[in-house]
């Protein structure tokens, strides 16, 4: 048996119901699945909701993915558009911030993936190919 583990979400609009996690609409699937190396979080938050506090970290990196919705980001002194589409890279030591704008046609929801330890660089060219072995698939 393999080790990978699956977990379901539901669908975006699903989201807004979860009520596991520290806030409704806001789940840390590290707490979910035994994720090692990286965190992610999935957040859905209505028009006119907004981040309770700004936050930073010292050690690790964030990568908001925005799936659906318009809002903002506050970034250290900036202020930032984010739609769909929109991906937010927020290094070590910037404090951020976010909210839906009221006028959002529906609710802001996002991934935001967190990891730290040791540079992609660091790391290099981890992947391993296999051309030839068949896909497991019948057509």
């Amino acid at each position: 048996m393999s080790a990978y583990e699956v977990m379901e979400m539901g669908g975006l609009d699903a989201w807004a119901e979860f009520t596991g996690g520290v806030a409704p609409g806001k789940r840390f699937v590290e707490k979910e699945l035994p994720l090692e190396f990286i965190g992610m979080s999935a957040t859905a938050a209505e028009p006119g909701q907004q981040a309770p506090f700004w936050h930073t970290h010292e050690k690790v990196e964030e990568l908001y993915v925005f799936l659906a919705g318009r809002g903002q980001m506050g970034l250290n002194d900036d202020i930032i558009d984010v739609q769909a589409g929109t991906t937010v890279r927020v290094p070590q030591g910037t404090w951020s911030t976010w909210r839906c704008l009221p006028d959002s046609p529906e609710a802001l929801r996002w991934l935001c993936i967190r990891a730290g330890g040791a540079a992609l660089a660091e790391i290099g060219r981890d992947g391993v190919l296999d051309r030839e072995r068949p896909m497991p698939w019948a057509e």
